[in-house]
């Protein structure tokens, strides 16, 4: 599910998020942290136990704290990072 672009407060956190499910052995893959951000990000704004949980799995500059947390997990072995446009 990788690289669809959920709510964040601006391009580089969006970006973040993307370069890091690059990262993650679920990269294409559906993973239930990139679902809940595409689906309720949005719709959470004004609801702050929803806020809460969203910002339990993804901080606002984008970083997946499940990645984070389980980097011997979920982190790829031998990938190359996507170049910057």
């Amino acid at each position: 599910m990788g690289y669809i672009m959920a709510y964040f407060p601006n391009g580089s956190a969006g970006e973040c998020f993307d370069r890091q499910c690059f990262k993650c052995i679920l990269d294409g893959e559906p993973c239930p942290i990139s679902f809940v951000q595409v689906m309720f990000n949005y719709d959470a704004c004004n609801n702050e136990v929803a806020t809460d949980i969203l910002n339990s799995l993804v901080d606002d500059d984008g970083t997946c704290r499940m990645f984070k947390q389980f980097n011997n997990i979920f982190k790829k072995e031998n990938q190359c990072l996507p170049e910057k446009p």
